[in-house]
């Protein structure tokens, strides 16, 4: 911590303590120096969360410590301990005070939307996003689908997208990710992302450009390659080596205005792998059911796959 820091936490910890404040000396010190002001207003802030009040208030209670500069220092000390969480948590608290921009999408629609600092993003169909422009951060929460963003770059804004399964944190790039089989699914097209499961200890992976990995379960898949040339869901085309044919269906209903389940959860973990077209849903189901040998049923609720 810089001394200019340290100062200002003894600065706010004198302020805190209605009996030890001396008006002149704080503002002398305060208007030495921009940094005195700008490290006193981090700290006064810090000091400030609820939080941090009910843990200094909990320490005191256990304290036997003399009134006058020892005082001082003990509840500058605090601030430093307590503090640094709260000066860490301070952006994501600014960014929680953010309204959220809700993108979504049916089934079956595609959208491009512009977002406020530049950032492109592409919306597969029967997706949800809640995005969040901090002064300090941008963070957007992957509700629910497949989503691509073209970041624009702010190295002063780091760009993190969310989802229960873990999370991707870039400055500027372009990447798709996408939420299905209880799994979050990075594939890198331009710069370097870092992707983190959820869980507070866990190892995280940076991927460039033409790498691809999942989380799930608090765990991350190996990186592997993917061809940056072939088409992609906003293209129509799904092209792969093995998925389960639940994951397909989850894909399928994506573009799907007819809903698509399977009765049999051992067929769902039947593996298929080719080149799909994902805006005729309803025509590769039919196929597939040909060629793996399962049935296709047309209920009041939409299509059913079973044995």
């Amino acid at each position: 911590m810089s001394r200019a820091r340290q100062q200002a936490a003894l600065w706010a910890a004198r302020r805190l303590d209605a009996g030890d404040r001396d008006d002149a000396a704080f503002e002398t010190w305060k208007s030495a120096d921009p940094a005195h002001a700008h490290a006193f207003d981090q700290v006064w802030r810090a000091s400030q969360d609820p939080a941090l009040a009910e843990a200094m208030r909990l320490s005191e209670q256990r304290r036997a410590a003399p009134r006058h500069t020892g005082r001082w220092a003990w509840i500058a000390a605090g601030l430093v301990a307590c503090g640094l969480a709260a000066f860490v948590a301070w952006p994501q608290a600014q960014l929680m005070t953010v309204a959220p921009v809700v993108l979504q999408t049916a089934p079956g629609q595609h959208r491009v939307a512009t977002l406020a600092d530049g950032t492109q993003v592409t919306l597969d169909g029967a997706t949800r996003l809640e995005v969040r422009l901090g002064a300090r951060r941008r963070q957007v929460e992957l509700v629910n689908g497949e989503a691509f963003f073209d970041v624009a770059h702010d190295a002063r804004r780091p760009f993190t997208v969310k989802a229960p399964e873990g999370s991707a944190r870039v400055l500027g790039t372009a990447f798709d990710l996408e939420r299905g089989d209880g799994r979050l699914e990075l594939s890198v097209r331009r710069g370097r992302v870092r992707l983190a499961p959820a869980g507070l200890i866990h190892r995280t992976a940076e991927l460039t450009m033409g790498q691809r990995a999942f989380a799930k379960a608090g765990r991350l898949s190996a990186v592997r390659a993917f061809d940056l040339h072939a088409d992609d869901w906003r293209s129509g085309w799904l092209e792969t080596d093995g998925v389960t044919l639940a994951r397909l269906v989850e894909r399928l209903n994506r573009a799907s205005p007819v809903s698509i389940a399977i009765a049999d959860p051992a067929l769902g973990r039947q593996r298929v792998a080719g080149r799909f077209r994902l805006d005729e849903p309803q025509v590769l189901v039919r196929n597939l059911a040909l060629m793996h040998g399962f049935t296709v049923r047309q209920t009041p609720s939409g299509l059913v796959l079973s044995r």
